[in-house]
């Protein structure tokens, strides 16, 4: 299965893309990034503190200077002990790290799309490592879709090869940002849904619902015991059986606020 860390490092490209609103005309990676790049950087200027409450989880928000840029450091935490890990690992927080550079080198323009009624660049990544050298093996394609009105990330998917590990191995997570708000001179979608897709034979599927009806049936100390050796095996196993995708919804914005103590 994916391990946790890829979402975060994949979302790190992604929400990135949330501080590129700007105008553009847009008909290559370069002009796509160096826009989106350029509304990043204007956005850093002004946020310095921001935090975001959702649904799921609050995350906290401060911008620090590594490598002689500006970006932002994150706490996330969440809420009630049944949240999706998934949902834990999207927070607009750990991603403004964007390799912009590599990017622009290992990307490619493929054209438009139409996603949600909205007109969309498509950039392409083949080899997610090249872009960033955390990224989980198993990611195989990364593709992005840019709002070519707005230049806000209108949708991501990450598609994925089997880890040879026991457990739900989805094939694709699909990323929807929607409803986007500036508050305070920040832009973020308030609606974001995580799709979770594998391709499962009628016997995997009958194994998975057998599985998940055991685990209801055991005593509830022990059930616990069980999710918490399966981690986030479960919450996928549910995830994929459902179809439904993970919904995660923007709350407040607070932007330019103090921290709380011991925060970082």
């Amino acid at each position: 299965m994916l391990r946790r860390r890829s979402f975060p490092v994949a979302l790190s490209l992604v929400f990135s893309l949330l501080l590129g609103a700007g105008p553009a005309s847009a008909q290559s990676v370069a002009s796509v990034v160096d826009d989106m790049q350029a509304a990043y950087d204007r956005q850093l200027e002004t946020v310095d503190t921001y935090i975001v409450e959702t649904n799921l989880y609050t995350a906290y928000n401060q911008k620090v200077t590594r490598d002689g840029r500006p970006t932002y450091r994150t706490q996330t935490q969440m809420k009630g002990s049944g949240t999706s890990s998934f949902a834990a690992n999207t927070t607009p927080s750990a991603a403004y790290g964007m390799q912009f550079n590599r990017l622009r080198q290992h990307a490619t323009y493929a054209g438009t799309e139409t996603i949600d009624g909205l007109r969309c660049h498509v950039l392409r990544v083949d080899t997610p490592s090249a872009v960033d050298p955390d990224m989980s093996g198993n990611a195989t394609r990364m593709t992005y879709y840019v709002d070519a009105e707005r230049h806000v990330p209108a949708r991501m998917v990450m598609e994925t090869a089997a880890s040879g590990q026991q457990g739900p191995n989805p094939s694709s997570v699909a990323i929807r940002f929607k409803n986007y708000q500036t508050t305070d001179g920040l832009t973020l979608p308030h609606r974001m849904e995580i799709q979770l897709n594998a391709n499962l034979s009628a016997e995997q599927r009958q194994q998975m619902r057998q599985a998940m009806e055991k685990m209801k049936q055991l005593p509830e100390q022990q059930r616990k015991q069980m999710e918490e050796m399966m981690g986030g095996q479960m919450e996928m196993m549910k995830q994929m059986m459902s179809g439904n995708p993970i919904a995660i919804e923007v709350q407040s914005v607070q932007v330019n606020v103090d921290m709380p103590e011991d925060m970082f």
